[in-house]
């Protein structure tokens, strides 16, 4: 379950790192790169083109909720981290605040499977699990392979 919890910060911290990089013109393409993970949802989940329709933009709407729930607690941590002479009450609030933003975003994730829930089989919502996981680990794959030694 610990390392499970990890998996997903790590991948998700990979994700706010491309998304970050992407607002600052670092060459990524954050249309592209939304275009490329709902046809790889697509082709993974087996949708229809119904389901495809009313699935994909929800899923969109999550990952950009999931992202805004994070973002002041990346913030803060950030800054948290940069600081040279780190006290005890820094890392207890950075660990405050990485506890705080996985329970906004379980809680988001409820929200969103339930309506995933309304349009697809729940079958389907574990191949979304699946190949969700599956698109973060190209993308880190390809972000590792065009930048080596980062």
């Amino acid at each position: 379950m610990k390392s499970k919890s990890v998996l997903m910060l790590f991948l998700l911290c990979i994700t706010f790192s491309v998304s970050a990089q992407m607002r600052h013109g670092s060459g990524f393409d954050i249309e592209k790169i939304r275009k490329e993970k709902a046809e790889f949802l697509k082709k993974e989940m087996d949708l229809t083109e119904s389901e495809a329709k009313v699935f994909l933009p929800l899923e969109a709407e999550f990952m950009t909720k999931k992202y805004e729930v994070n973002r002041s607690a990346r913030r803060e941590t950030r800054e948290l981290k940069r600081k040279e002479n780190k006290t005890e009450a820094d890392y207890k609030r950075i660990t405050q605040l990485n506890l705080e933003s996985e329970q906004k975003e379980t809680q988001l994730q409820i929200e969103y499977y339930k309506k995933f829930a309304e349009v697809l089989s729940a079958q389907k919502i574990e191949k979304y699990r699946s190949a969700d996981l599956k698109f973060k680990e190209r993308m880190l794959q390809e972000h590792r392979k065009n930048n080596p030694g980062k």
